[in-house]
């Protein structure tokens, strides 16, 4: 399976599936008096009957909340959908190997190191890699997180003289990804 949810703005009303509809009911919970405590329970009874998918979902969206204070304002609710999207039951197919522990770790190491203020678009390949994606005209950025927590790039980079600049690098470590595009001057695909 390959996916991509480009998390481009704006888009049109997201597609209801189980984990969007419990992604929805949790912030929903959040905003109550006493909700907290509301979701803490409903936690304990329904952890023990979710899917092995629901379960990894519900990893994911932890470990990203883990950082949430160092992202920009909405960035972690539009990621929780994003992922939301991409494992719902009904579009992942049973063969697909679930997010990687390790590649989410280095998804996450690729975020805070590159400081983007712009949500990637997110994809997996059923192999247990997250792939983030950033575009801005011809100039396109894809970064492979890999489970083995090291990550693939592969760029184009639109110049002013109007020729287009294309690179690929193979796996390295998630904290040389900002040095390494350094010369292509980042910015105009992580300063939204």
């Amino acid at each position: 399976m390959t996916y991509v949810d480009m998390g481009v703005s704006p888009r049109g009303p997201l597609v209801s599936g189980r984990a969007f509809d419990r992604i929805n009911e949790f912030f929903g919970l959040l905003g109550q008096r006493g909700g907290a405590e509301q979701i803490e329970a409903q936690e304990s009874l329904a952890s023990s009957h979710l899917s092995l998918l629901e379960q990894r979902l519900r990893y994911v969206q932890h470990k990203i909340s883990e950082i949430s204070m160092h992202l920009p304002k909405g960035f972690t609710a539009g990621l929780n959908r994003q992922f939301a999207n991409l494992m719902d039951e009904d579009a992942w197919e049973n063969e697909d190997e679930l997010v990687s522990p390790n590649a989410l770790a280095t998804f996450i190491l690729v975020l805070l190191s590159t400081k983007t203020s712009r949500r990637p678009g997110i994809g997996t390949n059923g192999r247990g890699s997250i792939t983030a994606s950033w575009t801005e005209g011809d100039n396109r950025l894809t970064i492979e997180c890999l489970p083995t927590k090291r990550v693939s790039l592969v760029l184009s980079r639109g110049c002013d003289n109007g020729e287009i600049e294309r690179a690929a690098f193979d796996p390295m470590r998630p904290e040389r990804v900002s040095d390494v595009l350094a010369p292509f001057h980042p910015e105009v695909w992580f300063d939204g």
